[in-house]
């Protein structure tokens, strides 16, 4: 699948509705006290500092901005596990690096407390005020707070000011790893720095994932499927175009999760007719929707 700026090109090896194979496992969470988060949030930079606006919002202020990529860079980074869209990235120093899981469901971006101190990343506010995730994503029931890495790396791809709300916990990520246990996952790569890229392309045949920076996508219509629209879905990650038993519905693309579909409006065991595009599915196999993407 091809991730551009507003379409989502289906090609062969690499549709996927929801789902790859994800390890399940449990891995230490353990929150921070309130103190040390207080401590961690005594020192903010304000977000204009990073070309970032902010805005009012009920309770507090919020964020607008995406971390500047260079033109014309492009990286090829191999998945770590087989078809577990994990790959390796680094920060200024060559000695910091992390395994983020490249989580198109995902609406935001997030970083293990411990990681976003071994890569400085610095936490966002203006004054007393902080900029906390408010959204609906299941955090694990762990504050989140706005912060940012001043460089990253995918090989030789640069990502300046890099947005991601840094989880108060050490050891895991919780409901947000998606329950991969191996690879271990320090970081997740969501939809709001994902669309930064001119395009995106999941290789699940080949095992890599492709970045883009500005240089065009153009397919091999050999090997061309259908070409979906990119929605809005407000509080989730990439959605296209798509219709559920004939209804027009959204359909989150999730190269993360270990099913094919999952869904939230009705409990069934199948769906009978999932249509993407032109592309229609009979009888796919559905769960409930899992928790990462439901309310706390």
């Amino acid at each position: 699948m091809n991730l551009l700026r507003n379409t989502a090109i289906l090609l062969p090896f690499s549709l996927v509705l929801m789902g790859c194979v994800s390890k399940n496992g449990e891995q230490k969470d353990v929150p921070l006290s309130g103190t040390q988060q207080e401590m961690c949030l005594e020192h903010v930079r304000a977000p204009q500092q990073f070309g970032f606006a902010i805005f009012p919002v009920e309770g507090g202020i919020a964020y607008a901005g995406r971390g500047r990529l260079h033109p014309n860079h492009f990286a090829s980074a191999e998945m770590i596990e087989d078809h577990i869209p994990v790959i390796k990235m680094r920060g200024r120093s060559k000695r910091n690096r992390m395994n983020a899981l490249v989580d198109t469901s995902s609406p935001v971006s997030w970083l293990e407390f411990s990681t976003s101190q071994d890569f400085g990343a610095f936490f966002m506010g203006i004054n007393d005020q902080v900029l906390p995730y408010r959204g609906s994503y299941n955090t694990g029931g762990m504050n989140a707070y706005a912060g940012v890495i001043t460089q990253m790396r995918i090989d030789n791809l640069f990502i300046e000011n890099m947005p991601f709300y840094i989880r108060m916990s050490r050891g895991s990520l919780g409901p947000l790893a998606r329950g991969i246990r191996e690879p271990e996952i320090d970081a997740i790569v969501g939809y709001d720095n994902l669309r930064s890229f001119e395009y995106v392309q999941f290789d699940l045949q080949n095992n890599v994932i492709h970045f883009s920076a500005s240089q065009p996508y153009t397919p091999n219509t050999d090997l061309l499927l259908d070409i979906a629209k990119i929605v809005k879905a407000p509080g989730h990650g990439l959605a296209i175009e798509g219709k559920i038993d004939g209804q027009p519905e959204p359909i989150i693309l999730d190269f993360a999760g270990d099913f094919s579909l999952a869904r939230g409006d009705v409990k069934v065991a199948t769906t009978r007719l999932l249509q993407m595009g032109h592309i229609s599915l009979h009888d796919v196999p559905t769960l409930v929707l899992p928790a990462h993407v439901a309310p706390p």
